[in-house]
């Protein structure tokens, strides 16, 4: 069966500053160099054959510090966050201020807000799901092999072959440098392994809660 790891990309500037970061580039932060090197110890003793990776150069160099050039990979346009238009490089205070009725939507009916030069949530979650089973379809049965990309596109993907809507998005914990896996038996997706970050001790940063960051 297939075994995809889906590895969401260390800590950026953006992160660790609370703001918006879409298809806006923002580099690893020192704590998010150091996750992405933990991966490369984490991931030791998995045989991946391949990796795919978002072109953005926060996912493109985790790839690379994680894998230590020991797997090939590729850039894939699909795998890119999706799209906030307008709301990129803005703190989430900010938008809060500005927007507090799409921001309140946005945790929980996320498919009602529209954000101008922005894709939609729906767009997003068929670009993924698109991208994922086309990367799935081209390779072996067998194959062992990583995504590194996003936390909304982790997060978007889950809900899709789990099934649920897509207004679910930020049901799951997905943070900086974790590790989930899904397995495909009989072409069945099943989540055994979920948000791990088990190898990330010591390297996590506390986020406070509330209006700090605009995902979860």
């Amino acid at each position: 069966m297939q075994i995809l790891y889906l590895i969401r990309h260390g800590e950026t500037d953006h992160n660790r500053d609370g703001r918006v970061q879409g298809h806006t580039e923002s580099d690893l932060s020192e704590l998010g160099v150091e996750q992405a090197k933990r991966l490369q110890g984490r991931l030791t003793g998995v045989d991946l054959e391949i990796a795919y990776t978002s072109p953005l150069r926060r996912a493109a160099e985790t790839c690379r510090l994680a894998l230590n050039g020991a797997v090939p990979s590729e850039t894939n346009d699909g795998l890119k966050e999706i799209n906030l238009g307008e709301w990129e490089g803005k703190k989430a205070s900010t938008l809060r201020e500005q927007y507090p009725e799409e921001v309140k939507n946005w945790f929980t009916r996320p498919t009602l807000v529209h954000i101008e030069g922005a894709e939609t949530i729906e767009q997003f979650r068929n670009r993924v799901r698109t991208t994922v089973d086309a990367i799935r379809a081209k390779l072996e049965e067998r194959t062992t092999f990583a995504i590194f990309a996003h936390g909304g596109v982790i997060c978007t993907y889950l809900t899709s072959i789990l099934g649920m809507t897509a207004d679910d998005i930020w049901r799951f914990k997905i943070r900086n440098g974790s590790v989930t896996r899904v397995i495909f038996p009989q072409n069945k997706p099943r989540i055994d392994l979920l948000g791990d970050v088990h190898h990330l001790e010591g390297v996590l940063r506390e986020h406070p809660s509330g209006e700090f960051r605009i995902f979860p």
